[in-house]
Parts: C-alpha cells; structure tokens; sequence
C-alpha cells in the first residue's frame, strides 16, 4: 500500500513527504564503498553517481535491485539492501536526491566529455531522449526521470546495452524497443552529445 502511495506521489517534491535526511546521510554509508562519500561514483561501468538522482527513481531501482529484477547480488550483499525498511530507502533516496555536487564539491562533479560524433548523438537524442530526459539532458525530477547529463558516460554505455540485451527494462516497458537498433557508433554519439551537457562541458 505505502509503495502505490508513493506511486501516486511522485508529481509532488519528495521533500514535501515525510523523510528523515539524517537517517539517510547515515545509512548512505554503506553506499559510499563504492559510489564515494557524496554519491559522485566512479568514471566506469560499474559505479554510477547517485548525487542529484531523482528520489522517486532511485527508490524504484533499489527495489528492483532487492526483488532481482536488476540482477546484482553483490550490490546487494555489500550495502545490505536486504536489511533496509521502506522508509529507510526513502530516507536515502532523498538524501542523495539533494546533493548538489556543482555547489558543494565542484572538483567532484566533472563528467568527462565522451568522444563520438556529437551532431549526430544530437539528431538522435533530439527523436529519442528529449521528451523525457529533457533538453538539457537534466531529467525530470518530479516524475522521477534521471538526468544523463551527470552520469558517467561509461556508465551510461553499459546500460544501453544492458537494455538492448534485454537484461534490464527501460522506462518500465518490457517490450521497449528504443535501442534495439542503435550499432555501437550510434551509442557512441548520443553520449558525446550527452556529456557535452554536462555542466563542466556546456558548449
């Protein structure tokens, strides 16, 4: 019932709903092994940021990672999601959802640009992305889309071919059939044009 409310919630700002942020600072311990002390993650695969991530999304992905939806049995073990409640994943979720990097730590907010063709990572983001990763390529908080624009290019690549393998769903759509065409070359672009959004690379 309380995950239909938030459901149902997710147009409103998660701050308005009842969150301990403390709470979250403190379980989000766990977390810093590997996404770092501010959630800035590591350029890679493996380790994406979480700073300034859409509350209502983070709270979706957690739950797909402990029911195994998002198969990671390490991630798992290591941050001990298992133990969490519901409203501990509410109170992380929000926590990171206010890390502003670009204010707090700005060092740590860079996202290296990604070499590819940016016009034509343009012309796709424009047909494929933009109406709901925005423009800027800041996401939607409120309806809990990510921003592209602050996550590790690398990161972003692994997961385009995690959706066209068919190993995790996108945008809550199993037969979502966005990327099922694009060759390498073309991921390649779109995240050339995606990082040079980032804020350290606006053109």
């Amino acid at each position: 019932m309380k995950r239909l409310l938030l459901t149902l919630l997710l147009t409103l700002p998660f701050a308005a709903q009842a969150v301990d942020m403390e709470n979250g600072k403190k379980l989000s311990r766990s977390c810093a092994l590997c996404h770092g002390q501010l959630g800035q993650g590591t350029p890679g695969p493996a380790s994406p940021r979480l700073a300034g991530t859409p509350a209502g999304y983070m709270v979706q992905q957690v739950e797909a990672y402990i029911n195994g939806d998002r198969p990671n049995l390490r991630m798992v073990i290591t941050s001990s999601l298992h133990s969490l409640s519901e409203d501990d994943i509410d109170d992380i979720a929000a926590y990171y959802e206010s890390i502003n990097l670009n204010k707090i730590a700005p060092g740590l907010s860079m996202i290296p640009q990604w070499p590819g063709n940016i016009a034509q990572g343009e012309a796709i983001y424009g047909e494929e992305c933009k109406s709901c990763h925005r423009k800027n390529g800041m996401g939607k908080s409120r309806k809990g889309i990510p921003a592209l624009a602050l996550q590790y290019s690398q990161y972003l690549f692994r997961q385009i071919k995690m959706f066209q393998w068919r190993k995790r769903v996108h945008d809550d759509e199993p037969d979502d059939e966005t990327f099922d065409n694009f060759s390498d070359q073309q991921i390649e672009s779109i995240l050339a044009y995606v990082s040079s959004l980032a804020p350290n690379n606006k053109r």
